[in-house]
């Protein structure tokens, strides 16, 4: 027996040694320039790379030159299932549930203009849908000739929404899409979120408690704010904004962070806790950190996209006015880059909603109820085969994992039959 499993081992090792040398070269064909780094490998896979390939800043232009775009390979096999990840911003390091379930390999491409995927001076027109699917048709173009078995797409709430819309593009390039959290937005700052968060999410006694709250945020201002200003000092950051400014948007945050990430009243703490207390629960929620010079200036590239073409969210004063000092007239245009143009164009998302409610295929929606995002969710027409699934109690964090036993098995039944590849069943958490 140990002899077996030695010879299974070493069999693996030449076997993996083979796939990347091979890989490597067909690579470096593809995409002259392309730099690779090897990357600490998942189990199952035989190997993962960390790869930067030259990526056009212009598809319609070409002239215009190259950006670094950033991709993550797990390799299990050139003849195995595709699963390209769409990253929505900064590229994840992890494995994706249809990956899994496709015993596949994956394909996670970090978005344009985003984490290291950054010219050195960007060109912001040029940040739009448009460019970026025509950067993931190209890869997994590419890809297609190294890889030889059926694709399948996959992303997380802004890379959810960028599945959806690759494969509403591309229909003929992908076998299935799975969009979790996908928010399909129709206003530069949708008040749909606010109808969810102020009327329609839990009940009114839970909906009065959360405002209570954030009432508790801005009246403990004299006791937080030197909190915050610690925090700079320890965190070796700068509020941009300024502490005050900081403590009115994280108030006015909370109610959107508090339903998107899943909590409910049984988890909110009383607005008669300390101020120690309210901020460390308002870390928890929101993450004060979120208005951070370091991470505004990450997130610009997301901000600009959202205000000009993708639609955001906005925030509700209501019940709050009398307290706030600072930011009387909040908006989510406060972090976009300055000095830049930010015109909102509201066409391409009004299309590509009716297109995905009366034209998609093999699409997957996944949404968690409670979720602030679910109120720009998409309902797909019984005249697809589309389908949407709704978590009872989730946020943003909702995964197949977390469904009911008979919606998974007819996700695993559908990506069965849209691949045509043995599915894998997710153990159970």
């Amino acid at each position: 027996m140990k002899y077996i499993f030695i010879f299974l081992l070493l069999h693996t090792f030449l076997f993996a040694a083979g796939d990347q040398q091979d890989l490597k070269q067909q690579l470096q064909k593809l995409f002259p320039g392309i730099v690779i780094k090897e990357k600490k490998c998942p189990q199952d896979f035989l190997f993962s790379w960390e790869v930067m390939i030259p990526q056009y800043l212009d598809h319609t232009q070409k002239s215009k030159g190259v950006f670094q775009q950033l991709i993550y390979i797990y390799h299990r096999g050139f003849n195995r299932p595709n699963v390209m990840v769409t990253e929505g911003y900064n590229i994840g390091d992890r494995v994706y549930e249809p990956t899994t379930i496709l015993e596949a390999n994956q394909f996670s491409i970090e978005y344009r203009f985003c984490g290291k995927s950054v010219p050195s001076e960007i060109p912001w027109e040029l940040l739009n849908h448009k460019q970026a699917l025509k950067d993931f048709h190209l890869i997994q173009k590419k890809l297609s000739k190294i890889y030889s078995g059926s694709w399948t797409v996959t992303g997380i709430s802004k890379g959810g929404t960028t599945a959806a819309l690759y494969s509403l593009t591309y229909p003929k390039k992908v076998k299935a899409t799975v969009a979790y959290v996908a928010p399909f937005v129709l206003a530069q700052e949708d008040p749909r979120t606010i109808e969810h968060y102020t009327k329609q999410v839990s009940n009114e006694d839970c909906r009065k408690q959360v405002l209570n709250f954030q009432r508790a945020i801005l009246k403990n201002r004299s006791a937080i704010v030197p909190m915050i200003d610690d925090l700079e000092i320890k965190d070796t950051v700068r509020f941009p904004l300024g502490s005050h400014r900081v403590l009115e948007y994280a108030a006015m945050e909370f109610p959107f962070s508090f339903w998107q990430w899943g909590f409910n009243c049984t988890d909110l703490i009383s607005a008669e806790s300390s101020p120690k207390e309210i901020f460390d629960y308002v870390e928890q929620v929101v993450d004060f950190n979120f208005y951070d010079d370091k991470t505004i200036q990450q997130f610009e590239p997301a901000f600009y996209q959202f205000l000009t073409e993708f639609g955001y969210y906005d925030f509700d004063t209501t019940g709050l006015s009398d307290l706030i000092q600072f930011e009387k007239n909040p908006s989510n245009l406060t972090f976009c880059p300055k000095g830049v143009k930010i015109n909102y164009s509201p066409q391409y998302m009004k299309k590509m909603t009716d297109k995905a409610v009366r034209k998609g295929k093999n699409i997957i929606y996944i949404y968690g109820e409670v979720d602030t995002w679910t109120a720009c969710a998409v309902t797909p027409s019984a005249k697809t085969n589309c389908k949407k699934y709704v978590a009872a109690g989730m946020g943003h964090r909702v995964r197949i994992q977390n469904l009911p036993e008979n919606d998974k098995s007819e996700i695993y039944k559908l990506l069965g039959e849209w691949t045509k590849v043995q599915i894998t069943r997710l153990k159970s958490s």
